[in-house]
């Protein structure tokens, strides 16, 4: 037998893309092989412990030939208990579980390829199967076999082959940026916040200590699309990396816990590879809830439940926290686009507008001016009930200031980012690379902060934001490549459809992954021309599908996703976790053991502090009044003069010298933005609070204190060019929300004879 030398653990030369299982009485043997089939190694699992994990990997590395041989050798010592048996073809071992007493394997049975990034093939699950590791024969009678079966099946639940992907040889879970960055690492990072199953892996790296079995898989999304034109041909990629941290479904998961990990925190990734010339780009904004401490209750009958917030907190320790985490993953600066609303009739998302202003007001205070996050309110449903071009316009402008703010990462030569400890060496590229420009420097340029954007889902509104960062990015990516003289797509451009409908299909992935439904799509489709007609009945379908799964469904797919993520661990002789009124894991109180006990089905949700939950279920939220945050400390911050406000009359004759006088000392205004306002209609201006400081009026929203009203302005986006505005209109809007269909729904339940 060979023996040959092994290349260094984790390197991409020593990842098995494929393995074969084999099984005898006493053991399992995983014989994996790496993307050459040159190397192949043997993993041996023993199946005579009934709840221990026993793992030995021969260190030798097998030709095709010895491992013939040592198959027949196994056939040959075991045929007198059964013989040896080929079980399955596998691509990749997920990792290892125990419920209650056996271990279970993970396998990834079927794959498709999705794509690759610098010659590296980009993978998703179609297939996975659960395999029990110990012999029926050695199992004890003393293990409550159905309760190990309800837990099996909660963990099915997590299905693999939805959203879920990985690579071999390339740090998926990492920014292309992070990669070059990093590229002298050697190990795969499965404690990464993105690695979905980093539980799973943990006792088996603990034990083996190489990185070649398992995979690292990423939930999200991943999608690429090959784009041709005169100027070239560029392929174009789109992830979405959705983090283990605080994950869960929609009111299961809000706001932020005490760690500063915030509920639906994903990272968007957009990358523009240029066949011809081998250069590349990428641009990452975020996404996640709003960093504070609430929660809201649901049940089958309320549709639009309350907001509650949790005064616990009065120092914003845990938003600091996430802030905090965002500047060490992106630096700075961090830039917030809130989307929320700033008037309601009856307050709910205003509660939460006020607190966040009033949190990162305080957290900048402490600050130096050069670290100071920039926050820019922006209500779009006040937009959505006007005019669609100005909706458009204006997120435009937004993103331009703020991609020209953060930048992006662009590399002169992709197939020399070395990735794993070796160049990336992308087959696909049509240019190839001589010795003496092996030799030359490389030119990198890189992204500094990033955008974080949020309503209060993170999902509809910010799809449509993230879309429009997106847009704008991309027309500089072009540019940066040299395949287009402007910065600008123009809106008839394919390449426009093309993105749109990757950021359609991007956002109905992420909200059935967190919403249980596909996103209220509107306003992509109104910008392409769809009647209301059209739209109505889809998105009323929508708000009860995702109204279904939030009030009867989200229960048990919460319970299976912290038992994937090893945030609740099955213990025998203890309460099954369906019995529990709460936990320490989930925060989490429930109607009861049996749903139907309760016509309400009326779950406590989780509030995202420790353990904040009363038994006897009282409102922890105390009332706004005086004992809050003293708006001096905004308006001092700010630089905010109540007499310099800008008032609806004077918006028409604004100039930018006098627009400035009125804004925060660190904000510069474009003369277009200028433009914009003085040419947009009447709701149009009120609906970004940069240009009234009183857009929290006391008149609108009569359950909000007099004291807080007219009391900060909240943008702080610089910008460093101006921007020109595209003059293309698009189709009128009426005055009609998506979210009104499923309240309209339950009236017409309720009160039939009123409507």
């Amino acid at each position: 037998m060979k023996i040959m030398t092994m290349p260094k653990p984790g390197s991409a030369a020593s990842t098995f893309t494929s393995m074969k299982v084999y099984k005898t009485r006493t053991s399992y043997y995983l014989i994996g092989k790496d993307s050459s089939h040159s190397h192949r190694r043997v993993l041996k699992i023993d199946r005579s412990e009934p709840a221990e994990l026993n793992l030995f990997e021969d260190p030798a590395t097998y030709t095709k030939e010895d491992v013939k041989d040592l198959l027949g050798r196994l056939d040959e010592g075991n045929r007198f208990c059964g013989g040896l048996k080929f079980v399955i073809k596998a691509y990749g071992l997920v990792g290892f579980i125990r419920l209650l007493k056996p271990y279970y394997m993970i396998l990834i049975t079927k794959r498709k390829q999705l794509g690759s990034i610098c010659g590296h093939p980009i993978f998703g699950v179609q297939e996975s199967k659960l395999f029990r590791i110990p012999h029926h024969s050695v199992l004890l009678n003393t293990v409550p076999w159905k309760i190990e079966e309800r837990y099996i099946k909660l963990f099915n639940l997590v299905d693999l082959s939805k959203g879920f992907f990985y690579s071999n040889s390339y740090r998926i879970m990492w920014s292309l940026q992070r990669n070059a960055l990093e590229h002298d690492a050697q190990n795969v990072p499965f404690d990464d916040m993105f690695v979905w199953n980093s539980f799973l892996t943990r006792e088996f790296r603990t034990k083996i200590h190489t990185g070649h079995w398992t995979v690292a898989l990423i939930h999200g999304f991943f999608k690429q699309v090959s784009l041709e034109w005169d100027a070239g041909k560029v392929t174009l990629t789109l992830i979405a990396r959705r983090s283990r941290h605080f994950a869960g479904t929609r009111y299961l998961k809000r706001g932020v816990n005490t760690k500063g990990r915030v509920a639906n925190d994903v990272e968007t990734e957009q990358i523009v590879y240029a066949d011809e010339t081998d250069q590349i780009t990428s641009v990452v904004q975020h996404r996640g809830s709003i960093p504070l401490f609430w929660s809201q209750e649901t049940s089958v009958l309320t549709p639009k439940p309350d907001i509650t917030l949790i005064k616990t907190d009065p120092t914003y320790e845990a938003t600091k926290l996430h802030f905090q985490n965002l500047e060490a993953r992106y630096g700075k600066p961090i830039l917030v686009l809130n989307l929320i609303k700033t008037k309601e009739k009856r307050a709910r998302e205003v509660l939460l507008c006020r607190e966040f202003a009033d949190a990162v007001a305080q957290i900048n205070n402490s600050l130096p001016e050069s670290n100071r996050i920039k926050f820019i309110q922006l209500d779009m449903h006040m937009f959505m009930k006007s005019n669609a071009a100005d909706l458009q316009d204006v997120l435009e402008l937004v993103a331009s200031d703020a991609i020209d703010t953060v930048g992006f990462f662009h590399s002169e030569k992709a197939t020399e980012i070395m990735i794993l400890g070796a160049p990336a060496g992308n087959s696909t590229s049509s240019h190839k690379v001589s010795s003496s420009e092996d030799k030359a420097p490389i030119k990198e340029s890189f992204q500094h902060g990033v955008l974080r954007s949020n309503c209060i889902d993170c999902l509809d509104r910010t799809n449509v934001s993230q879309y429009a960062f997106g847009l704008v990015a991309l027309g500089r990516q072009l540019h940066k490549l040299g395949l287009q003289k402007t910065q600008h797509i123009s809106r008839g451009s394919c390449v426009l459809k093309s993105l749109m409908e990757m950021y359609n299909e991007m956002g109905d992935v992420i909200a059935l992954q967190y919403g249980g439904s596909p996103t209220h799509n509107k306003v992509f489709l109104q910008w392409q021309g769809k009647s209301n007609a059209t739209i109505q009945p889809q998105e009323f379908l929508r708000s009860i599908m995702r109204h279904f799964s939030n009030a009867v469904l989200d229960g048990e797919k919460q319970d299976a996703m912290n038992i994937f993520l090893g945030h609740f661990q099955p213990e025998a002789n203890k309460l099954a976790l369906w019995e529990m009124d709460y936990d320490n894991h989930l925060h989490l109180r429930r109607a009861g053991n049996d749903p139907n006990s309760d016509l309400r089905m009326s779950f406590k949700r989780s509030y995202s502090a420790g353990n904040l939950l009363e038994q006897n279920g009282a409102n922890p939220t105390p009332s706004r009044g005086s004992s809050e945050l003293d708006t001096s400390s905004i308006n001092k911050l700010f630089g905010v003069n109540p007499a310099l406000s800008i008032s609806k009359k004077r918006v028409s004759t604004i100039n930018e010298a006098e627009l400035k006088k009125c804004l925060p000392y660190d904000i510069i205004v474009s003369d277009t933005l200028c433009s914009l306002i003085n040419n947009s209609t009447e709701s149009l201006r009120t609906s970004l609070s940069i240009f009234d400081a009183g857009w929290l009026d006391s008149q609108t929203n009569s359950c909000c204190e007099p004291s807080q009203d007219r009391h900060f302005l909240s943008t702080g986006l610089s910008s460093k060019t101006d921007t020109s505005v595209n003059g293309h209109t698009t189709p009128q809007m009426n005055s009609y929300h998506s979210d009104d269909y499923i309240e309209d729904f339950f009236l017409c339940i309720r009160r039939p004879s009123q409507l």
